[in-house]
């Protein structure tokens, strides 16, 4: 009998460490049923300013009602963004055309939601259009109609549920406050306020279950963090990079905390973002092969260590005299300094400059008209391309094969040994390992004791604010990847001119992802690149027309190509001035500088394998490729 107590004991204790699994329970249909009230508000909000509209109320009454709106779908937001993206993006995505696929063809697909009708109340009210507004609201409510369509009733898990809160935390801190959602409102304080107070009440019968200091701790987190917002009244003076140091990364790994005491698993459908970090800062928040994650193209050392070799071996060209790194050098942040790259044998120029590859495996798309998906179809095309490379597998392999040293390295990296697709995939892997994302500021933001001058604060918060530089650029990778879903890569127009002029400036020519595409709403379109390491990747643009950080600042300043006198009527970057005096600009440039972070990643080979003496003679003899 003893024996038998001992052993229901054990199993009694064994069950209680055991993580829990993401399986329906009560406090689910709760969150459920509450999502359902959230809904209900929101739709009555949105009703609201429709009768507004057709009543012809004053344009006070009009944009109160549609901060009321927005207000009410951030309550539930939270969980609707997780579990149903598309209807998500329906009711809250950007007012921007988009075109399906891509494939040739034009599939315009019309935005939706309160981004677009605030285009109509914001700055001013136009009666004119009253009917597209009516129309607008018209789709904005039947669509909230649907929202409840793949939540799961009955059956939303603590798993999914503790995670779907972190990702509102992450989108918070990318979207909301940097003035993503709502521009023009400027709403986006309190918006974040409202969002975190919808959080905390989901995550109370969690905090029930804690250890009372635990509890009263965490609880203490939320009132402060939303007690900061709502103190603040001013969207553009808002100090959000002491918000986040100092109220949302506690609040977020105070979560993480509570989320390893309770046991429950990290969970989410989010393959990019790490399942055990706190913050949008932590070491390793993000996966640079997730794109890539399965079969033999696996990243390992052996790849790693394999591509860096190859990227630095001019064997990889078709005259043995030019490697990846004449065009990315690592000195310069994997850059070359130019306006445009050296073409084959440095005779012409080719189309665009070299961009960095530092980070390059932190974004879904490749090259400036995003051509190509993956870093292994980006290597393949550079390999292959007449003005780079100028090879072809067959003879990359064949030259690659004469060495024994590059023999083994291939046996040793992959199952089927050396061929075309090794070498892609092992070039990949090298530059997957090129994340750099420990620069001063993501230090400062983890609470590390580093220093930001009181100009580099300024200037990051004028970057994640009234610049709006991160509405495109988007915390923390500071490129086009559009968080916190990560599986869309921004390309917009800006109106990049062909030469520095300010006033009456002409477009450059390149007619960017429209030469590939063949779809007229990306004419001129061009990938939003990162900006971190741009202290060391001048000239700036895809043709290099500005020297200085400076000159990039001031164009954008002045609200892009329109703002300096280009009739460019697809641009998608704001025309309006951003009106940053000539102190705030320099405080934009001393933040851009403070983004450097080579670390780790600068160092070239000692010596390379040695390539068949007989065999690089035939690759130089007239008949050969040379």
């Amino acid at each position: 009998m003893y024996r038998l107590l001992r052993l229901f004991i054990g199993v009694v204790i064994l069950l209680a460490f055991l993580p829990k699994q993401n399986t329906p329970n009560s406090d689910g249909v709760a969150v459920y049923q509450q999502f359902l009230i959230d809904n209900s508000r929101f739709r009555q909000q949105v009703e609201q300013l429709t009768v507004y509209v057709s009543t012809n109320a004053p344009d006070d009454s009009l944009r109160a009602a549609f901060r009321r709106s927005r207000l009410a779908y951030k309550q539930m937001e939270w969980l609707l963004d997780y579990y149903q993206p598309f209807l998500a993006s329906h009711i809250n995505g950007p007012p921007v055309v988009e075109v399906e696929g891509n494939e040739p063809g034009q599939v315009p697909i019309l935005p939706s939601g309160l981004q677009v009708v605030e285009t109509f109340l914001f700055p001013d009210y136009n009666p004119t259009r009253k009917a597209e507004l009516t129309r607008e609201l018209t789709v904005l409510l039947t669509y909230s109609t649907r929202l409840e369509q793949g939540i799961p009733e009955g059956k939303l898990g603590d798993a999914d549920i503790l995670t779907s809160i972190q990702q509102q935390l992450f989108r918070i801190i990318a979207l909301g406050i940097s003035g993503y959602d709502a521009p023009e409102a400027k709403t986006g304080l309190a918006e974040a306020a409202a969002s975190l107070q919808a959080v905390q009440n989901a995550f109370r019968p969690y905090a029930a279950q804690l250890p009372p200091e635990i509890a009263v701790q965490l609880a203490n987190r939320w009132r402060e963090a939303i007690g900061v917002l709502e103190r603040s009244k001013n969207f553009e003076t808002f100090d959000r990079v002491s918000f986040i140091r100092q109220q949302l990364y506690p609040l977020c790994r105070a979560l993480k905390q509570a989320r390893q005491i309770l046991n429950i698993p990290a969970g989410g459908r989010n393959h990019f973002l790490s399942s055990t970090v706190a913050t949008l800062s932590d070491t390793g928040v993000f996966r640079p092969d997730y794109l890539i994650n399965f079969g033999e193209f696996v990243s390992t050392p052996q790849k790693v260590a394999l591509g860096r070799l190859l990227f630095f071996d001019p064997i990889l060209s078709g005259n043995n005299a030019r490697s990846c790194a004449s065009c990315h050098q690592p000195e310069r942040a994997f850059t070359d300094g130019r306006v445009r790259s050296r073409s084959f044998k440095g005779r012409k120029q080719v189309l665009r400059n070299a961009p960095t590859l530092i980070n390059a495996g932190l974004q879904n798309a490749q090259f400036y008209d995003s051509r190509a998906l993956y870093l292994e179809d980006q290597a393949h095309d550079v390999l292959s391309n007449a003005h780079e490379m100028r090879t072809s597998p067959h003879e990359v392999v064949a030259k690659l094969s004469s060495s024994a040293t590059y023999r083994k390295m291939f046996a040793e990296a992959f199952p089927n040994g050396l061929t075309a697709p090794a070498v892609r995939n092992a070039l990949a892997a090298y530059i997957r390992s090129l994340t750099g994302l420990n620069a001063r500021p993501d230090r400062y933001l983890r609470g590390d004791s580093v220093a930001l001058s009181a100009e580099e604060m300024l200037g990051f918060n004028l970057f994640l604010g009234k610049a709006r530089c991160a509405t495109c650029h988007f915390f923390p990778i500071f490129n086009g990847f559009v968080p916190p879903h990560y599986e869309k890569t921004e390309s917009e127009i800006i109106g990049v001119p062909r030469s520095p002029k300010t006033r009456n400036a002409r477009l450059d020519a390149d007619i960017g992802k429209f030469g590939t595409y063949q779809k007229n709403l990306h004419r001129f379109a061009f990938k939003t690149p990162t900006v971190r390491n741009v202290a060391l990747t001048a000239p700036y643009m895809h043709n290099g027309v500005y020297k200085t950080l400076e000159q990039v600042v001031d164009f954008y300043n002045r609200g892009g190509g329109r703002g300096i006198g280009i009739p460019l009527d697809g641009q998608t970057l704001p025309d309006a001035p951003l009106n940053l005096t000539s102190v705030e600009q320099k405080a934009v440039v001393a933040f851009l500088n403070a983004l450097t972070d080579t670390t780790g990643l600068t160092q070239r080979p000692h010596e390379l394998p040695l390539m068949d003496q007989q065999t690089k003679l035939n690759w130089r003899k007239p008949g050969g490729r040379y």
